[in-house]
């Protein structure tokens, strides 16, 4: 034990002086006796030892000295060096994907993560914070912060995402926040390994707090519906991750109606299929595994009822490439003359310069305006289902006409020349083609059938539904003037949240299962989607990377000097109690 303030020991002067003035303070007791003989023998025994029969007899001596003695110790201020938290810089990585939600002491992963920053939090100094919740998109949520009660505010309001934690990402994110100083990364999650860090930290001295235990995950691996033979089917695939066999039950549901329901037994480590043989006609689908395994975001699945083989529809003057395209893929193709002769299902194929006035109809749009741009550079192009085995790399496009503005996602481009998008439009899917078949060679080549045929596919999936969407995504969709409130609701009818298309982007819930979302007097069902690496719950072994690394200066130590509180409580309490026993005139 060390002092802060080893000078105020002289204050034990005082505490000596108050000895002694306890001992030359003189002290007569009247008795009556009736004889001195007994008297004689008292009296020298005291004499024998006076000092100390005094001090024995005065309970306001003895608080007097405790007092004293207390607060001279708490001026000192007594303190013991310990083991501190290493590094002048804490980076602290939280990782909020779903299997964080697991079930672990009683709470949840996410949440005793949650509780081991704080402990660590209670053992900083002077350190600087800096936290990172882990994501698709690494969020910074403090940066070298050293107030604790921020720090402890900013980890207390901590959430779940549900997305893939993408730890690279994160990881990358922290070298680059490392400061000159020593720098100590902690990272909360429960599934990282040695192989990642290496990768990616390999110079930093890295903490790996990994949370959870195996507790033998159960897990909805896939789950979709479609129909076959004027009836529709489905069929499900579930892991049994853990050792032992387990009996299974799986159940469909809809509207909170069951529709099938099965019991399995799987063994450890194994998958099995079940077949759904008929289900009624629903909007959507929902899967549930009930055992309880103790994770629960992987035990349902969503699927949402569309139709296949819709009609495909041409209005008014269509390219005659695009007119042979659909019919080798075998579509049935349709003339009309206006958008009241649609099936409320079908596709619509139409050329022209704007969108307005278009039916609500999924559409391939073929962008006709006669402004055209020579294109000089070579064809890019972003890997989506629509260009899926298609050999873009061959097509020749001689020119491209400028493309219509909006929140679009560009296919396929030419430098800044946009020439294949998809998005939406008035809550329904396009496809938007920049430039004339008739100046490009693709018609001629096997890769624009097959384009046709991914669109036509893409468009289908896409009919009566926004889609599906990870958790927390964000997207811009396009829609009328007058429709720009939309409201959003989860199975049970609740009202999650709402949101203005013309000033924000559509944001999905946050955990898994099937939304709607209403615009005006139409509902448009979307599916939240767990990430298929979300559905191992696997515990790796937390460990230290780089942990010699900080002890070429010795081990990090700080000091602990609130003892002295407690010796001034201490002293308090004994003058409080040594004026209680003045006022009564107590004397022992």
């Amino acid at each position: 034990m060390y002092f802060l303030n080893p000078w105020f020991f002289l204050l034990s002067i005082m505490i000596a002086a108050v000895i002694l003035f306890y001992f030359f303070r003189k002290q007569y007791v009247e008795k009556t006796i009736s004889s001195n003989f007994l008297w004689e023998q008292v009296l020298n025994e005291w004499q024998a030892s006076p000092w100390l029969k005094k001090l024995q007899q005065n309970l306001l001596f003895w608080l007097q000295l405790l007092a004293l003695l207390l607060l001279m110790f708490s001026l000192v201020r007594p303190f013991w060096f310990e083991n501190a938290v290493k590094g002048e810089h804490i980076i602290l990585i939280i990782d909020p994907s779903a299997t964080m939600s697991a079930e672990f002491e009683n709470s949840s992963r996410f949440e005793t993560a949650k509780k081991e920053m704080l402990s660590l939090v209670d053992r900083l100094g002077e350190q600087e914070v800096t936290l990172i919740k882990a994501g698709e998109k690494p969020e910074i949520l403090l940066n070298q912060e050293n107030d604790l009660i921020a720090i402890r505010k900013q980890i207390n309001n901590l959430q779940l995402s549900y997305e893939h934690e993408q730890m690279e990402k994160a990881m990358n994110l922290a070298v680059s926040l490392a400061s000159n100083k020593d720098t100590a990364i902690h990272i909360y999650s429960d599934g990282v390994t040695k192989e990642m860090v290496s990768k990616n930290m390999k110079e930093h001295y890295v903490e790996v707090h990994n949370v959870g235990k195996d507790s033998g995950n159960l897990s909805l691996i896939s789950f979709g519906v479609a129909p076959f033979e004027n009836q529709i089917t489905g069929v499900a695939v579930i892991e049994n991750q853990a050792s032992n066999e387990k009996e299974i039950n799986f159940v469909v549901k809809a509207e909170e109606e069951k529709l099938f329901e099965k019991q399995v037994s799987i063994a450890g480590g194994q998958q099995q299929v079940i077949q759904i043989p008929s289900l009624p006609k629903k909007p959507y689908y929902e899967a549930f595994i009930l055992n309880e395994d103790g994770y629960a975001a992987d035990n349902q699945a969503t699927s949402i009822f569309t139709e296949t083989n819709p009609k495909v529809y041409t209005m008014g003057e269509v390219n005659s490439f695009a007119v042979k395209g659909f019919q080798t893929i075998g579509t049935e193709l349709l003339q009309i003359n206006n958008g009241k002769d649609l099936d409320a299902k079908g596709i619509l194929v139409v050329e022209g310069s704007d969108l307005n006035d278009l039916p609500r109809q999924p559409i391939i749009f073929f962008n006709n305006n006669k402004e055209k741009v020579k294109l000089k550079e070579k064809l890019t192009a972003k890997e989506d289902q629509l260009l899926q085995y298609v050999d873009y790399e061959k097509i020749y496009i001689d020119s491209a006409v400028k493309a219509i503005d909006g929140d679009w996602e560009t296919i396929l481009r030419s430098g800044n020349y946009r020439l294949v998008q998809k998005g939406q439009v008035n809550g329904e899917p396009i496809i938007i083609v920049n430039f004339s078949l008739s100046d490009s060679d693709w018609p001629l080549q096997p890769g624009f059938p097959i384009f046709l045929y991914n669109s036509y596919q893409w468009l289908s999936q896409q009919t009566g539904f926004l889609g599906y969407f990870s958790p927390g995504e964000e997207k811009w969709i396009n829609i009328n003037e007058g429709k720009q409130k939309w409201e959003v609701f989860n199975q049970t009818d609740e009202n999650l949240y709402s949101f203005d298309l013309t000033k924000e982007s559509f944001r999905a819930p946050t955990i898994p299962g099937t939304y709607q979302a209403v615009s005006g007097e139409k509902i448009y069902y979307f599916s939240v989607l767990l990430d298929d690496r979300e559905k191992q719950a696997k515990v790796e072994t937390a460990f230290t990377w780089n942990e010699f690394q900080m002890h070429e200066k010795g081990d990090k130590k700080s000091s602990n000097d609130k003892l002295w509180i407690w010796f001034a409580v201490f002293a308090l309490a004994c003058i409080a109690l040594e004026w209680e026993v003045y006022r009564r005139g107590h004397r022992v």
